[in-house]
């Protein structure tokens, strides 16, 4: 029995030995290398590069741009001006309503001077203020009066047309004085001494407001085109 053991063991070591022989032989061809005593630290990982950034692209022209039609930085435009409103003149309505009184004054005026004498004489003092600047003169009243009798009594038929279209009115700002500019026709006759004056004449009249009284406070008149016949007895004319 020891026997058989002793056999089974041989076979077995001999089975060993053949199944690593052919390692055993490969490890005897080459040199030995001993592994490091021990292992290298591991180096530290490098952050990750950043990628490059892309090339500007390229303009598509490489001409340089003409300075004149390089378009400019616009400026933005002013906001738009807000318009005054303008102020309202409170002496307007009464410069109107002044203006339209002395035009009509004015036409009174001198269509009065074609009534007969004493009415024309009377309507004076209604007409005139105390004191008038009378074709440049300063005069009374009373001065004025002897005037207008001398020049009734000269021209005793009288006919004054006042033409609508040619009167014309402007006052001052506060409406208290007008300026009144008329252009009329007229004819003075006088049968007696045979005589005839017609034409055209230019009246100016300064009108001054008392209250709401119109009087005149200054007078100029011109001759604008006059003809005078001196023989009424050809034109019909009675000398009576």
């Amino acid at each position: 029995m020891q026997f058989g053991r002793s056999l089974t063991s041989r076979i077995a070591l001999l089975t060993l030995l053949m199944a690593s022989g052919p390692m055993a032989a490969a490890q005897s061809g080459r040199t030995w290398v001993d592994p490091p005593t021990e292992a290298p630290a591991a180096a530290p990982a490098e952050p990750p590069k950043p990628a490059p950034a892309p090339p500007p692209p390229q303009a598509a022209s490489p001409t340089a741009p003409d300075p004149s039609q390089t378009a400019q930085p616009r400026t933005p435009a002013a906001p738009p001006a807000v318009a005054e409103r303008p102020m309202k003149d409170p002496d307007a309505e009464k410069r109107a309503t002044r203006a339209a009184v002395a035009k009509s004054f004015a036409v009174d005026y001198l269509e009065s001077w074609s009534a007969a004498n004493d009415a024309a004489l009377e309507a004076t003092a209604a007409f005139y203020a105390p004191r008038v600047l009378f074709h440049g003169r300063e005069v009374s009243m009373q001065r004025l009066f002897n005037e207008k009798r001398r020049f009734v009594r000269r021209w005793p038929e009288r006919d004054y047309r006042p033409r609508q279209d040619g009167i014309g009115t402007i006052c001052n700002p506060a409406g208290e004085i007008c300026t009144v500019h008329a252009v009329f026709d007229f004819t003075a006759s006088n049968s007696r001494r045979r005589r005839v004056s017609q034409g055209t004449g230019a009246l100016q009249l300064i009108v001054n407001f008392i209250g709401d009284k119109p009087v005149i406070v200054a007078e100029h008149s011109t001759l604008l085109g006059q003809e005078r016949k001196k023989n009424l007895a050809q034109e019909g004319v009675s000398h009576d």
